[in-house]
């Protein structure tokens, strides 16, 4: 007689989520965070794949290596154009949007902090994107109330 045994394991999600709805484009949001924030983020060119969800999502990253602190800028929507060659319509194109954040569409942008944060900190960071004109707010959430949290592991 033999034993199946499996084993389950749940990430650690040891950062800090701040999320940001923004009328701002990602390239000016990540330039005025820089500029507010005194940090450097950088788009990586690749972005943030997802073979599940046929996309990909804009990433801005930025270590810092005097605080120990990871930065990462991540657009949750991904909008896109599909062709619809087999369908007679008036319009032959489907504009579509992918969520990285599912439950989360209302959100822009997550701004993923990663390092030993406290609660001053954390606050004076939210206070200083909530500035930025053409942010509309910015807010902290717990990443474990999130259902699709896996997708922010990288």
């Amino acid at each position: 007689m033999s034993k199946i045994v499996t084993l389950g394991y749940e990430f650690a999600h040891d950062y800090t989520l701040i999320a940001i709805n923004s009328t701002l484009e990602d390239y000016k949001l990540a330039y005025f965070l820089n500029k507010e924030l005194d940090i450097k983020l950088n788009c990586n060119p690749e972005g943030l794949e997802f073979n599940t969800k046929n996309c990909s999502f804009v990433i801005f990253n930025y270590d810092c290596l005097i605080n120990y602190y990871s930065w990462s800028l991540i657009a949750n929507k991904h909008i896109f154009t599909s062709v619809n060659a087999d369908e007679i319509s008036l319009f032959k194109e489907d504009t579509k949007t992918n969520y990285l954040i599912d439950e989360k569409r209302e959100i822009d942008f997550f701004l993923k902090i990663t390092g030993d944060c406290n609660t001053k900190s954390i606050h004076t960071i939210i206070e200083k994107v909530k500035n930025i004109k053409g942010v509309i707010t910015s807010y902290s959430i717990d990443p474990l109330t999130l259902k699709s949290k896996d997708y922010l592991i990288f």
